[in-house]
């Protein structure tokens, strides 16, 4: 009887260790972006806006559109671990669009037209950022396989569409901005058609 209770303390604390570990493990993974020096030239910034920020975001508003599609949403329901990957790969991606800013920096002085570039990015990123937990939650939701969560995920859904169109217009107000400078053209931006 001693030693199955001197077994089971053991054990306790063994679990207590490991859940502590854990946790510092995960809290150690989290990192702040990186802060790169200040762009000293118009280009190099505009450079670090298209590389860094619009070319991922990109990808990660395909897979944001897709959730119009009723196929993919058929995919989230039957639980496709393609479709659930990539999801959370690129809304995961999408949740750091203000850290990203973060990582460019502020544009140079010299230009004011990028500043303006750099304010309405900040705005589409803030909204971004707040619509990307909403989609994971309706992925979740949606691929639980019971259909009172999937209703409520396909509810939550709805709910997001005023905040993705605020989050678009605020994205394409930006892009706008940044078709019609020359350091947006050298760095890869080609105008809308």
């Amino acid at each position: 009887m001693m030693r199955t209770a001197l077994a089971l303390l053991l054990l306790v604390g063994a679990l207590v260790l490991t859940a502590c570990g854990s946790s510092n493990k995960s809290a150690q993974t989290t990192s702040l972006p990186t802060v790169l020096p200040t762009a000293t030239t118009p280009d190099e910034w505009a450079k670090r806006v298209v590389n860094t920020l619009l070319r991922p975001l990109n990808r990660d508003l395909q897979v944001v559109n897709g959730f119009n599609d009723p196929n993919v949403l058929v995919y989230i329901a039957n639980q496709n671990p393609t479709t659930l990957r990539i999801i959370k790969n690129r809304l995961g991606d999408l949740s750091k669009c203000s850290d990203k800013l973060v990582t460019i920096g502020p544009p140079p002085q010299s230009r004011k037209p990028l500043r303006r570039v750099n304010t309405q990015l900040e705005k589409a990123c803030a909204t971004y950022v707040q619509l990307a937990p909403q989609l994971q939650k309706a992925t979740l939701y949606i691929s639980s396989g019971r259909t009172d969560v999937i209703a409520r995920g396909r509810k939550i859904l709805r709910d997001a569409r005023p905040l993705n169109n605020t989050a678009a217009e605020q994205f394409a107000a930006a892009i706008k901005s940044a078709q019609v400078l020359p350091e947006f053209r050298r760095a890869g931006l080609q105008p809308s058609v």
